[in-house]
């Protein structure tokens, strides 16, 4: 009974087998008719390209009676003349009833056709087509012939055919397949292999390439071939509405070649396959025997995972999708205060251990739901354990069998207490931070206006004195002093006016008072203030504005604030002889850019990345040779952020440095003209 059911198995094999082969072949022979189809199309594009064309061209010779001047030149370059590889159309001719060519152009233009197969076309002066003939050189050609239109000679032009016999063998046919193309009496033109009769006598085959009657453009041949005595396939197809054919002919041995390899193949891989199956049954009785040791040792494998399982620290549980308890490990079972037998076959939600409120078992419902759609689910949770409230971190993974459902939901619960209370009191310290940030700046704010009123009585005063209003002073040490009190006072009142900006901008309550203004006058007025310090410290000082520089609109008081900040700190760090150069431009984009350029000592490239935070400069001992608490920076970018502009800084150290402030295209308006008006 075994071996007869074997033996049945085994001449099934070899049944499909053969039923496989058959439907290949078939396939191989049908895919080779699409080959031929698809092939002679495309080569029939080419073809009735080549000679619509070629035709339009020579029409519009005979109409003027000469080659038009964008031909004129090595070769003709109609368009779909240069299809394939090489040119299709070779040469130009207008040629004498005498057979002189009166004008030429292209690869081998003769002087005269008298002698040739074209010389009778040139003497008839009627329309024809001349070929195929061979020139001395061994190249196959044919000539397109139509009479000029003042009969005074004919328009000619030679066609290459060795470029379609090119264009033809480059095609993946096979050794014994050709490609024909030929003309209505059967001469053939070109062919895409070596034929010692075509080659010989190319109407060799008039009488048996097929033809196709008037109104049918394509038909697919097979059968038995005369003229090879084997199988062909192949599909002939009339080249457009001319008196020309192409002919793809494949040999059935090329088409079934792949098959042939794939048919020795299938044999062996069947006859490998019965080996296969003799050695699987003899194995099969083998492996009854060792079912049983497998068995067990699968038992105990299982008693080791759920020993892993119930050691785990964390809740673990296996649910159904509907949300009964399938496997627990000990620890959910000390939550939920019932052993695994009481729980197992129980929906989830129903245990006060694991959900203590309606509302929580609400939730854990729902969330086993979500999960059992094929979602992976997260939240977090509290429950009460051993009198203590614990926040548990919450995961439920579908799991999913090889057709995609979800068969069971992986539950783990984490306690995260530790780590919610850490997040809680680092919450708590930043608001405190926050806080504490808010103070200061309302103290700088609070102290810096306190500071500014004696501070304006003693600049006051020190004035009255440096100009002895009320009679003089006695000795002169008296007016040097008051000179540096007067200083020291206008100094300081700089430094808390710059810590009473930041604070206001820090607290978000520095309002803009925008208006349309010229940034040209600013700048000038900028530079008349700055002019005193650098001839003073022997620094050129040059302003470089185009005279239609549009309107902009913004903060004056800000934008002057912002460009005294930056010529001072040029003017401040440019040694005597050096130069500070304020340029303004409209950019591409419509933003206006306003540089300060100085050649002074530069910035070094760490400390171009700290030096526009408050209280920040270049190095500690700039504080102390020039002064300055290093928020004037800070203050001009946070002005340039409430106008919605920027400010960058690019510099290199010995080599000076360059600030540019931009201002957004939409803050600015139409160019102004030379004479104020708007351009």
């Amino acid at each position: 009974m075994r071996i007869g059911l074997l033996v049945a198995v085994i001449a099934g094999f070899w049944l499909v087998a053969y039923a496989d082969l058959e439907r290949a072949r078939d396939r191989a022979i049908q895919d080779g008719l699409r080959q031929t189809a698809n092939l002679s199309t495309l080569l029939e594009e080419d073809a009735r390209r080549v000679m619509v064309v070629a035709g339009y061209t020579l029409r519009g010779m005979t109409e003027s009676g000469q080659i038009p001047a964008y031909l004129l030149g090595e070769a003709p370059d109609a368009p779909g003349m240069d299809s394939g590889p090489g040119l299709a159309l070779r040469t130009l001719l207008i040629v004498e009833p005498d057979g002189r060519v009166r004008q030429s152009t292209g690869l081998d233009a003769p002087a005269s056709v008298a002698g040739t197969p074209l010389a009778q076309a040139a003497a008839g002066r009627s329309a024809s087509f001349i070929g195929p003939y061979q020139e001395p050189g061994g190249g196959w050609r044919a000539a397109i012939v139509r009479p000029l239109a003042d009969g005074s000679g004919v328009a000619m032009g030679l066609l290459d055919l060795d470029r379609f016999a090119r264009l033809y063998a480059t095609q993946n046919i096979g050794p014994r397949s050709i490609i024909l193309f030929y003309g209505e009496d059967g001469l053939v033109l070109a062919h895409s292999r070596f034929s010692a009769p075509l080659d010989q006598n190319r109407a060799v085959f008039a009488d048996i390439l097929p033809r196709l009657p008037a109104g049918e453009a394509a038909r697919t041949l097979s059968g038995f071939d005369p003229t090879e005595g084997r199988e062909r396939i192949g599909t002939v197809r009339r080249v457009g509405g001319l008196p020309f054919y192409v002919y793809v002919r494949l040999r059935t041995d090329d088409v079934l070649a792949g098959w042939y390899n794939d048919r020795w193949k299938r044999v062996v891989e069947t006859a490998a396959v019965s080996v296969v199956v003799l050695l699987l049954a003899w194995l099969a009785l083998r492996q009854l025997g060792r079912l049983e040791t497998t068995t067990q040792a699968l038992r105990a494998s299982e008693r080791r995972s759920q020993a892993l399982f119930d050691s785990s620290f964390q809740i673990m549980g296996l649910l159904s999708p509907d949300g009964r308890v399938l496997a627990l490990n000990r620890p959910a079972c000390a939550l939920a205060g019932l052993p695994a037998e009481a729980l197992v076959g129980h929906r989830a939600w129903e245990f006060r251990g694991w959900a203590r409120t309606d509302e929580l078992a609400a939730a854990f419902r729902q969330s086993i739901e979500k999960a059992a759609s094929g979602r992976f689910v997260r939240y977090e949770t509290d429950v009460v354990a051993d009198g203590l409230t614990r926040v548990m971190d919450v995961t439920i993974k579908p799991v999913y069998d090889d057709g995609g459902v979800v068969t069971v939901l992986v539950v783990e619960a984490r306690d995260i207490t530790e780590r919610v209370e850490a997040a809680e009191r680092l919450a708590t310290a930043l608001d405190q931070a926050e806080a504490a940030n808010r103070a200061k700046s309302a103290f700088l704010a609070t102290m810096s206006h306190e500071l500014r009123t004696p501070l304006n009585a003693i600049i006051g005063f020190s004035d009255i004195m440096l100009h002895e209003l009320f009679g003089p002073l006695g000795s002169p040490r008296y007016r040097d002093y008051a000179r540096h009190v007067q200083n020291s006072g206008r100094h300081l009142l700089d430094l808390i006016n710059d810590v009473l900006d930041m604070s206001k901008l820090e607290a978000g309550r520095y309002t803009l008072d925008e208006s349309w203004m010229e940034p040209a006058e600013a700048i000038e007025t900028c530079r008349a203030l700055t002019a005193v310090p650098a001839d003073v410290g022997g620094v050129t000082l040059a302003v470089e504005c185009p005279p239609d520089l549009p309107n902009l609109l913004a903060d004056e008081r800000a934008l002057r604030q912002v460009l005294l900040n930056l010529l001072s700190n040029a003017v401040k760090f440019t040694p005597r002889g050096g130069r500070v150069t304020v340029s303004a431009v409209r950019e591409g984009d419509g933003r206006i850019a306003i540089t300060v350029r100085d050649t002074g000592i530069g910035i070094a490239a760490d400390a171009l990345a700290r030096i526009l935070e408050p209280f920040q400069q270049a190095d500690s001992s700039i504080s102390g040779r020039f002064g300055g608490t290093g928020l004037g920076l800070s203050i001009c970018r946070d002005l340039m952020a409430l106008h919605g502009g920027s400010l960058s800084i690019d510099s290199e150290p010995g080599h000076g440095t360059a600030a540019t402030i931009r201002f957004p295209a939409d803050r600015t308006g139409r160019p102004v003209a030379a004479d104020g008006l708007p351009a």
